[in-house]
């Protein structure tokens, strides 16, 4: 081969992976779903959403409690209390839930208002780390500058390491490594995520509402663009968005649609073989073709 082909086999290779890269970059619209109304003998406010053994459990920021969510028929769900969680053992009142996730079959939960992760083994609630946290050097590098805007989701990638969601403005990642039993923090690495392709609406500003890992792949949820998308992280250790999924649709359809949509419901996913879970928080707003049904829901949908 000489020099003129060796340079234009690369220009093709390179056209390639371009055009590879644009087509992974492409929104897939997922139009194979159910809608389901969430049905609870109480107001509920769900704010995230996990799978453990195949079953679906979400947490309310105003609850102290993890939920069921058991399937009644393709179109209604009941959410029931799974766990009483007692608030007092970690000498505080409202743990402000917003996302959880399952490490070695127990649950590990994110409260918000305290910027930490909190464990929950045997009924006792442990905060992870015991002492300090995540938050004074996630601060320092940009992250958790506005109020009620703080961490959102966890999931944990194995080797004592989790990935943790800030909401927006600016939206984030954290990545926090502990020791074997989940007491210290070994490493920390904090990135600004505030950057996004896929459009917004003025109003609203990047967020990452949930997270969920499954298969060695990373998903999270940005809520106000109303898609799904990859988490994929480059070479230098740096997190970007990959292949997205569309569920507007869905959301602003009438039949499923609230009456106040200034900004994205969704609040939880879940991922397992073959579909999306979307759970959302509709701050017991009601439907915009029903005045008197203020029920969430849970969108299923089919991945692939």
């Amino acid at each position: 081969m000489n020099h003129n082909q060796s340079h234009a086999s690369l220009i093709f290779i390179f056209i390639s992976l371009l055009v590879q890269l644009e087509a992974n970059a492409e929104v897939i619209r997922l139009d194979d779903f159910q809608v389901i109304n969430l049905n609870a003998d109480q107001p509920i406010e769900p704010s995230g959403l996990t799978l453990k053994d195949g079953q679906l459990y979400t947490v309310c920021d105003d609850t102290n409690a993890i939920f069921k969510v058991n399937m009644l028929d393709p179109h209604n769900a009941e959410v029931v209390v799974d766990q009483h969680l007692d608030a007092a053992q970690l000498s505080a009142l409202n743990l402000d839930l917003e996302g959880l996730t399952v490490v070695d079959n127990e649950f590990y939960m994110v409260s918000e208002v305290h910027h930490k992760l909190i464990s929950v083994k045997d009924q006792q609630l442990a905060w992870v780390p015991e002492l300090g946290g995540v938050y004074a050097d996630a601060f320092k590098a940009g992250l958790f500058q506005l109020y009620n805007a703080g961490m959102e989701a966890a999931i944990y990638l194995g080797n004592q390491t989790f990935l943790l969601s800030v909401e927006r403005q600016p939206r984030g990642l954290v990545e926090v490594t502990f020791d074997q039993d989940f007491k210290t923090i070994v490493k920390q690495t904090n990135q600004v995520f505030d950057d996004s392709k896929y459009p917004l609406a003025e109003t609203r500003k990047p967020d990452l509402a949930g997270l969920f890992y499954h298969n060695e792949t990373i998903y999270a949820l940005h809520r106000n663009a109303y898609v799904i998308h990859e988490l994929i992280k480059d070479g230098q250790g740096i997190y970007q968005e990959g292949q997205a999924w569309s569920y507007e649709h869905i959301v602003k359809d009438p039949a499923y649609a609230y009456q106040d949509m200034r900004f994205g419901h969704a609040e939880g996913l879940a991922v397992d073989d073959d579909f999306f879970y979307l759970i959302l928080d509709n701050n017991n707003n009601p439907r915009l073709n029903d005045v008197n049904d203020k029920r969430p829901l849970l969108i299923k949908a089919k991945r692939k």
